[in-house]
Protein backbone atom coordinates (compact mmCIF):
# COMPACT_ATOMS: atom_id res chain seq x y z
CA UNK A 1 0.00 0.00 0.00
CA UNK A 2 2.54 2.17 1.03
CA UNK A 3 4.46 1.88 -2.45
CA UNK A 4 1.35 2.16 -4.21
CA UNK A 5 0.58 5.93 -2.53
CA UNK A 6 4.67 6.78 -3.19
CA UNK A 7 3.99 6.09 -6.80
CA UNK A 8 1.10 7.92 -6.75
CA UNK A 9 3.07 10.97 -5.40
CA UNK A 10 5.74 10.94 -7.12
CA UNK A 11 4.24 9.76 -10.45
CA UNK A 12 2.28 13.28 -9.91
CA UNK A 13 5.18 15.62 -9.06
CA UNK A 14 7.03 14.20 -12.26
CA UNK A 15 3.61 14.81 -14.38
CA UNK A 16 3.02 18.28 -13.05
CA UNK A 17 6.96 19.35 -13.74
CA UNK A 18 6.76 17.82 -17.58
CA UNK A 19 3.82 19.90 -18.27
CA UNK A 20 4.95 22.98 -16.43
CA UNK A 21 7.90 22.40 -18.99
CA UNK A 22 6.27 22.01 -22.07
CA UNK A 23 3.59 25.20 -20.67
CA UNK A 24 7.24 27.35 -20.70
CA UNK A 25 9.06 25.82 -23.71
CA UNK A 26 5.46 26.61 -25.74
CA UNK A 27 5.69 29.68 -23.97
CA UNK A 28 8.73 30.84 -25.14
CA UNK A 29 7.99 29.17 -28.66
CA UNK A 30 5.34 31.34 -29.27
CA UNK A 31 7.50 34.43 -27.69
CA UNK A 32 10.16 33.62 -30.59
CA UNK A 33 7.36 33.38 -33.06
CA UNK A 34 4.81 35.55 -32.89
CA UNK A 35 3.88 35.99 -36.75
CA UNK A 36 3.28 31.70 -36.54
CA UNK A 37 0.89 32.74 -33.58
CA UNK A 38 -0.49 34.87 -35.76
CA UNK A 39 -1.27 32.76 -38.45
CA UNK A 40 -2.46 30.18 -36.31
CA UNK A 41 -5.41 32.55 -35.44
CA UNK A 42 -5.81 33.49 -38.46
CA UNK A 43 -6.88 30.20 -39.55
CA UNK A 44 -9.34 29.70 -36.35
CA UNK A 45 -11.44 32.91 -37.02
CA UNK A 46 -11.55 31.93 -40.41
CA UNK A 47 -12.62 28.33 -39.21
CA UNK A 48 -15.20 29.63 -37.11
CA UNK A 49 -16.49 32.05 -39.67
CA UNK A 50 -16.88 29.14 -42.20
CA UNK A 51 -18.90 27.30 -39.44
CA UNK A 52 -21.72 29.58 -38.52
CA UNK A 53 -21.95 30.55 -42.49
CA UNK A 54 -21.94 26.57 -42.91
CA UNK A 55 -24.80 26.06 -39.70
CA UNK A 56 -27.38 29.25 -40.32
CA UNK A 57 -27.27 28.49 -44.14
CA UNK A 58 -29.39 25.27 -44.16
CA UNK A 59 -32.29 27.23 -41.71
CA UNK A 60 -32.66 29.53 -44.70
CA UNK A 61 -34.89 27.09 -45.88
CA UNK A 62 -37.35 28.25 -43.37
CA UNK A 63 -38.10 30.86 -45.66
CA UNK A 64 -39.59 28.69 -48.55
CA UNK A 65 -39.76 25.36 -47.44
CA UNK A 66 -43.86 25.69 -47.19
CA UNK A 67 -44.27 26.89 -50.71
CA UNK A 68 -41.49 24.09 -52.22
CA UNK A 69 -43.42 21.68 -49.98
CA UNK A 70 -46.56 22.57 -51.94
CA UNK A 71 -45.33 22.37 -55.18
CA UNK A 72 -43.89 19.27 -54.65
CA UNK A 73 -47.50 17.72 -53.66
CA UNK A 74 -48.34 18.92 -57.02
CA UNK A 75 -46.00 16.89 -58.90
CA UNK A 76 -46.81 14.08 -61.11
CA UNK A 77 -43.77 12.16 -60.10
CA UNK A 78 -42.60 11.02 -56.67
CA UNK A 79 -38.64 11.30 -58.42
CA UNK A 80 -39.25 15.02 -59.71
CA UNK A 81 -40.08 16.20 -56.27
CA UNK A 82 -37.41 14.13 -54.34
CA UNK A 83 -34.82 16.00 -56.57
CA UNK A 84 -35.99 19.36 -56.06
CA UNK A 85 -34.91 18.68 -52.28
CA UNK A 86 -31.30 16.62 -53.35
CA UNK A 87 -30.65 20.20 -55.62
CA UNK A 88 -31.49 22.24 -52.84
CA UNK A 89 -29.05 20.55 -50.21
CA UNK A 90 -26.51 20.37 -52.90
CA UNK A 91 -26.76 23.99 -54.01
CA UNK A 92 -26.05 24.37 -50.04
CA UNK A 93 -22.99 22.40 -50.25
CA UNK A 94 -21.67 23.80 -52.78
CA UNK A 95 -22.37 27.48 -51.09
CA UNK A 96 -20.76 26.19 -47.84
CA UNK A 97 -17.74 24.61 -50.14
CA UNK A 98 -17.43 27.98 -52.03
CA UNK A 99 -17.16 29.93 -49.05
CA UNK A 100 -14.42 28.08 -47.63
CA UNK A 101 -12.63 28.02 -50.85
CA UNK A 102 -12.70 31.32 -50.76
CA UNK A 103 -12.13 31.93 -46.96
CA UNK A 104 -9.10 30.09 -47.19
CA UNK A 105 -7.69 31.96 -50.27
CA UNK A 106 -5.91 29.08 -52.00
CA UNK A 107 -4.04 28.56 -48.61
CA UNK A 108 -5.00 24.56 -47.99
CA UNK A 109 -1.45 23.08 -48.37
CA UNK A 110 -0.86 19.47 -47.87
CA UNK A 111 -2.70 16.18 -47.49
CA UNK A 112 -3.98 15.94 -43.67
CA UNK A 113 -5.29 20.01 -44.61
CA UNK A 114 -7.06 18.51 -47.64
CA UNK A 115 -8.43 15.46 -45.26
CA UNK A 116 -9.68 17.89 -42.66
CA UNK A 117 -11.14 20.12 -44.95
CA UNK A 118 -12.93 17.38 -47.28
CA UNK A 119 -14.18 15.90 -43.48
CA UNK A 120 -15.59 19.18 -43.09
CA UNK A 121 -17.26 19.43 -45.68
CA UNK A 122 -18.53 16.27 -45.19
CA UNK A 123 -20.29 17.48 -41.94
CA UNK A 124 -21.60 20.25 -43.64
CA UNK A 125 -23.76 18.24 -46.31
CA UNK A 126 -24.90 16.28 -43.65
CA UNK A 127 -25.51 18.95 -41.36
CA UNK A 128 -27.79 20.54 -44.14
CA UNK A 129 -29.40 17.22 -45.10
CA UNK A 130 -30.43 16.85 -40.97
CA UNK A 131 -31.72 20.60 -40.96
CA UNK A 132 -33.60 20.34 -44.38
CA UNK A 133 -35.31 17.20 -43.98
CA UNK A 134 -36.16 18.68 -40.08
CA UNK A 135 -37.49 21.54 -41.50
CA UNK A 136 -39.51 19.64 -44.43
CA UNK A 137 -41.48 17.51 -41.51
CA UNK A 138 -42.31 20.32 -39.28
CA UNK A 139 -43.50 22.04 -42.14
CA UNK A 140 -45.59 18.88 -43.17
CA UNK A 141 -47.03 18.83 -39.81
Amino acid sequence: MIIAELGKFVGGKVATALIFVAMAGGGIWCYQHPETLQAGWHVVKMSLLWIVVAAALPWSSYLFIQPLMARQARMQSAQSAGAIGVAIIIAYSAADIAFALYLAGGGIVGSFSWFVVFLGFAAAAAYNFVICESLARQADA
